[in-house]
């Protein structure tokens, strides 16, 4: 029986667009390598700052060090900043219903700067915050790991107390639900742009717990 459903938040909550991202670089001459940033997975500096193995100050001047013009922490925060979007409404009001029926946690590879400048108003729905819509919010950059690493599962697992086998987890990075799969949870791999409420819905049913 199913009792706890953990949530990604990149592409599976919150819109993340890297073409976005990848265009205000060019403007700025800012580069990076094809296989850095992806829409599920970091690597370089990037992945270092998600693990929290960087500041936000040794970020911004490694993007600072990779740019062809001058640029001021703001403008490098509203760069990096516009690869991500909003958490769509209906989303919103999933969680809301599932909250009551489900220990809910949040498991995301994601860094202070993207954090900080959107957990609060992304999460804005009827007078709640993340604090009310999950029991536990386990980001990469405070634990210093990062998925698919293991470590990172059984950091967030051992800490909310719960039991992989009666635990969802739902993500958009085929690696990262193998590591959970493999640890023995079930999985959803979502596709970003799929019904999220009906992918869940169905996943549920065929663990016969609704």
């Amino acid at each position: 029986m199913i009792k706890n459903l953990i949530f990604d938040w990149g592409n599976v909550l919150i819109d993340v667009s890297v073409e976005r991202f990848a265009k205000s670089c060019k403007a700025f001459g800012i580069q990076f390598a094809d296989d850095e940033v992806g829409s599920a997975h970091k690597a370089g500096f990037f992945l270092e700052y998600e693990k929290g193995n960087l500041s936000d100050c040794e970020f911004r001047n490694e993007i600072r060090a990779r740019a062809s013009v001058i640029l001021s922490d703001e403008e490098i925060d509203s760069v990096w900043n516009g690869m991500l979007g909003r958490i769509p409404v209906e989303k919103l009001q999933l969680l809301y219903m599932l909250k009551d029926t489900y220990n809910l946690y949040l498991l995301s590879n994601t860094n202070s700067i993207h954090w900080n400048t959107f957990s609060k108003k992304s999460f804005d729905y009827r007078g709640l915050n993340a604090d009310d819509f999950f029991k536990g919010i386990y980001l990469s950059y405070k634990l210093h790991t990062a998925k698919p690493d293991s470590a990172i599962f059984h950091k967030a697992v051992e800490d909310a107390g719960i039991d992989v086998r009666e635990t969802l987890f739902i993500d958009d990075s085929f690696a990262n639900c193998m590591t959970a799969r493999s640890l023995g949870m079930s999985v959803l791999h979502y596709k970003p742009g799929d019904n999220l409420e009906s992918c869940i819905l169905k996943e549920l049913e065929q663990k016969e717990v609704i």
